[in-house]
């Protein structure tokens, strides 16, 4: 448990609000990276395709991880009548759709990776704080409800930005303009409406202090955060193998537009991930309804773990398309376990109060890394081993597997 003094509580509408904006956000990111990006990529160079997204992703996670930190070091030493996190909400938010123009106008390789490193750079910015926000404001006694509401977040983007894609508006200018309005509508009133407590004057530091090497690296001498970081950083890298090509292997390793002729590998991208977030949903539903009565996380991470992995292994060896819907069907409930219990575990093995931005900025390194690696791995398997996109989805597995044994080892979390 963190240590320092609980929240005071709060009220329904800022859990609501909160909520909104955090989903809100992820559906500015979610079918971009998974839909937009490797249209995109395709369109500026159809026979380089994996490659070129490959290169454009690495690029464009390493600056996400720079963003975190700084953007979570930066509201921890903000002092305004508005708050430590909500101006950066703000910044971060109006940055992000700037970058959208620049990814959507980039006709070169080196424009469309220029312009994913500007999303990722602008979007953790926006994202830190908000993250943050969850362990200023939100009791222990109500983290399990939250942070399975939160859960459903990533998926629930990914399902709703997907369908949006595919039966929306079909134009790119208008597929951005879409993304960047809900993006605006769901996080810029929250950040303007929404009470934050001023922080303690003895826990605000000055501006510039604190970011030396051996202050940011600190916490991997507590070995729970360590567990916790390389469980997420682990499960993270594989969700970003199957989400970043799932396109590609619906298209190419499915065949999916010859199985059913007229209809686009978009169509089959929005159904999987439909199917994924009945199961994220159900799981995250049962977490927030029990609330404060379900206290144990590790169990429900360990389950998560496993049928994540089964699930990545099947579709690593299948070749019919029934049996991926149905593989698709377990990932989702292996999603909707991990998720449900992943922010309130994250905020449990934080080691202080006062660098609890910097530190989640830290963890959400494990977020953004693996979004950077896993490119490496698909380029190291599609072009220098010559595999296909299959081979990725075992790798996800191996990653699924060795999450299961990091979260089993934490002593602090039950």
């Amino acid at each position: 448990m963190t240590a320092g003094v609980s929240p005071r509580p709060v009220g329904s509408a800022f859990l609501i609000g909160y909520a909104v904006a955090y989903i809100g956000a992820f559906i500015g990111v979610a079918p971009l990276l998974q839909v937009l990006a490797p249209l995109h990529a395709e369109m500026i160079d159809g026979q380089a395709k994996g490659p070129l997204l490959s290169q454009a992703l690495f690029w464009g996670c390493m600056a996400a991880g720079l963003g975190n930190i700084v953007g979570g070091a930066l509201s921890d030493r903000t002092r305004s009548r508005h708050g430590r996190r909500r101006p950066w909400i703000v910044v971060g938010a109006v940055l992000t759709i700037g970058s959208y123009a620049a990814i959507q106008q980039s006709s070169t390789p080196l424009g469309l990776v220029l312009g994913l490193v500007a999303f990722q750079l602008t979007f953790n910015i926006l994202l830190a704080p908000l993250i943050a926000l969850f362990a200023d404001r939100v009791p222990e006694n109500r983290r399990s409800a939250m942070s399975a509401v939160m859960g459903m977040g990533y998926p629930l983007a990914a399902m709703i930005g997907s369908v949006v894609m595919a039966w929306g508006p079909q134009g790119e200018v208008a597929r951005f303009a879409t993304l960047a309005a809900v993006v605006l509508a769901a996080t810029v009133p929250f950040a303007l409406l929404s009470r934050e407590d001023p922080a303690p004057a003895d826990r605000v530091r000055a501006p510039l202090s604190g970011f030396s090497l051996p202050s940011l690296l600190h916490p991997f001498a507590v070995r729970d955060f360590t567990l916790a970081w390389t469980y997420r950083f682990l499960v993270v890298t594989g969700y970003s193998l199957v989400a970043f090509y799932l396109l590609f292997y619906i298209a190419d390793a499915i065949g999916f537009p010859i199985l059913f002729p007229g209809r686009s590998a978009e169509a089959g991208h929005s159904l999987l991930t439909a199917i994924a977030v009945v199961g994220v949903v159900g799981v995250s539903t049962v977490v927030a309804v029990g609330g404060s009565r379900i206290t144990r996380r590790k169990p429900l991470a360990i389950a998560g773990g496993v049928l994540l992995a089964i699930a990545a292994a099947v579709l690593a060896t299948t070749q019919d398309w029934t049996t991926v819907v149905v593989a698709f069907a377990l990932y989702g409930v292996g999603q909707g376990c991990y998720g449900a219990i992943d922010i309130a575990l994250m905020t449990d093995v934080l080691p202080s109060v006062e660098d609890r931005g910097k530190d989640l900025g830290l963890i959400n390194l494990a977020v953004t890394l693996p979004q950077a690696i896993a490119p490496l791995i698909a380029l190291v398997l599609l072009e220098n081993l010559g595999l296909d996109f299959r081979s990725l989805f075992l790798a996800a597995a191996a990653c699924f597997g060795g999450a299961t044994l990091a979260v089993a080892s934490i002593r602090r979390v039950r």
